[in-house]
Order: structure tokens, then sequence, then C-alpha cells
């Protein structure tokens, strides 16, 4: 046999053995592209099923809502079972828990200003001292206190004059201030103020309602824990021990109307002229639905606002998504 020959044979196997290299290298990645896809329509199935659980609880709560509210009296009793915290369900593959909670019985961030009469927001004085009372109250030092109080308010009017130790557009370098109502509590992070700590105290006392207006406290709803917001509301003048007091004085049933509240001595010894009704009352507006569902190992969460008026639910927000 010739030499070429040989030399043909051999240089036909190295081509053979690279092509077999190559193939098998294609074949690796093709079958960890696959791997990856199939995991991630895995991923996306199970967010989907858990989207239609959250979806299922939103409705039925949704329903719940409407039902109980057409006799407010026994729904908005102090002892109502929807108050007494988060219903857990068995899922496949997990639990569902949902929550109900009094929308009104929060501190409204857009109270932070009142219509300018030009289309626009301007800051509401009275507020800001009453959110600077809540922070204090929540042991949020009162020189930060202030800074966030005058910074939300800045960041929600239409000017762009800063109010003492507030700040508007000069304050920030990445952004710039909102001028207009907040969509959401978690803006307030954005303020130079705010740090992450102050926040998580903060978070389950305050909301983001669509009126440039404070909640009115629902005094049969309002929760032992919740005692801060009443302080707020009265500026100040009631003590924690008074507020608690005055919860453990509230009847089983409820005040049947309000004047029976502001006919308590601790009560009317503090607003003699009645300054405050605009801020406590006895019915509720507005409704936050909290859904959990953990599925597959998986944590979601599903938020939603509702509002009853009417005689009907209709949802103003709501948030989905997974938890880390």
């Amino acid at each position: 046999m010739p030499a070429f020959a040989h030399k043909d044979s051999g240089a036909s196997l190295v081509s053979a053995l690279l092509l077999v290299a190559v193939m098998a290298s294609l074949a690796v990645v093709l079958a960890g592209d696959l791997r990856f896809a199939q995991q991630r329509a895995t991923n996306l199935q199970l967010r989907d099923q858990a989207y239609w659980y959250a979806l299922g609880a939103r409705e039925f709560s949704e329903a719940l809502v409407e039902r109980a509210m057409a006799d407010p009296d026994t729904a908005l009793r102090p002892d109502a079972d929807w108050l007494t915290g988060a219903r857990q369900f068995p899922i496949e593959r997990g639990r569902l828990s949902g929550q109900v909670q009094d929308g009104n019985n929060c501190f409204n961030l857009n109270g932070l200003v009142t219509p300018d009469g030009q289309g626009g927001w301007q800051a509401h004085p009275a507020q800001q001292d009453r959110f600077e009372i809540l922070m204090r109250s929540l042991d949020v030092p009162a020189t930060e206190a202030a800074r966030i109080a005058a910074q939300a308010a800045d960041w929600i009017d239409s000017d762009a004059r800063p109010l003492a130790a507030g700040g508007e557009d000069g304050l920030y370098t990445a952004y710039r201030t909102g001028n207009t109502l907040m969509s959401e509590r978690a803006e307030l992070l954005a303020l130079d103020a705010m740090t992450p700590d102050i926040y998580h105290v903060l978070e389950p006392f305050v909301c983001t309602r669509p009126v440039a207006a404070p909640m009115r406290l629902n005094i049969n709803t309002l929760q032992a824990d919740q005692w801060p917001l009443l302080a707020a509301a009265f500026d100040g003048s009631l003590t924690r021990t008074a507020i608690e007091g005055l919860l453990l004085q509230r009847p089983q049933d409820g005040f049947a109307d309000i004047e029976a509240f502001w006919a308590l001595d601790v009560v009317r010894e503090t607003d003699p002229d009645g300054l405050r009704r605009d801020l406590v009352g006895l019915e509720t507006r507005f409704f936050e639905i909290e859904i959990d569902v953990v599925h597959a190992g998986q944590v979601f969460h599903l938020a939603a606002l509702v509002e009853f008026a009417g005689g009907r639910v209709r949802r103003i927000t709501q948030s989905y998504g997974s938890i880390a």
C-alpha cells in the first residue's frame, strides 16, 4: 500500500474523531439546554398553579366581604371572626392562607397633602405633625421622624419649595420627587431620611389610599397593637395606657353609635370641641386582602385593596409575586 494512502487514512481518522468530539460536545450542551427548559417550564407551571390558587382565594375573600357588609353592624364588631388573623387551608403540595384586614385602620400617606385648588397638591401641616407623632410612638427618634414626615409631604406636593427638614428634587441625584399621590407605601424607601429598619417598623401602620385625606379609623375594629394610630389621631394627647384602657372598655359588640365613644371621659377631656371627629368613626370603606400560597416548596404572595361602596366591592389595586 502506498505511503500516501496511510497518511489519508490517518487524516480521515483524526477528522472522524474531531467530528465525534464536536458532536458529543453539542449533545452535552443541548442536553443541558433541554434540562434547563424543562425546569423552567416546570417552574412556570408551578407559578401559574399558585397564581390560580391565589386568584381563587382573592375572589372568595371579596365575596365574603361583600356578603358580610350587607350587615355592617355584625361584620364590624370587635369580636368579628375576620379580625382574628389569617386562616389556613390545605392544598395539593402545600397550603394556602388568607387574611382580610380593615383598610381604614392605617395612616394614609396621601393624607399628608390636600388639593391646592389648581389641580395639584399642597402640604397638610396637621397631618404632617400626626405622622411625626405616629413615628415617635413607634420609637423612631424625633429628628428622623421630623425629616421623614417633611420629606414625605414634599415627595407628594406639587410645588418645588422644600418644607423645613424636607426636600424636593435637589435632595436626590438618581431620581426626582413624585409630585403626586403615592401609589404604594414602599415609595417611602425612596426618601433620603428613610432606612430599611425604620420602614420595617412603619410598614404595618401606614398605607396609601386613592384619596388626599386622612383615613377615618374604625374604633370598633381597631386592634390593641394599633394604638399608635389613635395616638396620632389625637395629636399625642392620649397615652398608650389610656388608649389600651378605652379599647378594653369597648363593648363586646362595639359602640352602638359614635357618640358613645366621644362620651367616654378620657376622650371628652382630650377633645372637648370635637375637633377630631373626622378622624374616628364606626364605618369601614377599604379592606386589605392578603393571600399566601405555599406550593411545591415555593412561596407566592398576593395583596389586594378593595373598596366597599354602594353595596358592592370594587378592586382598587393588586400585586402578586414570589417570595425568595
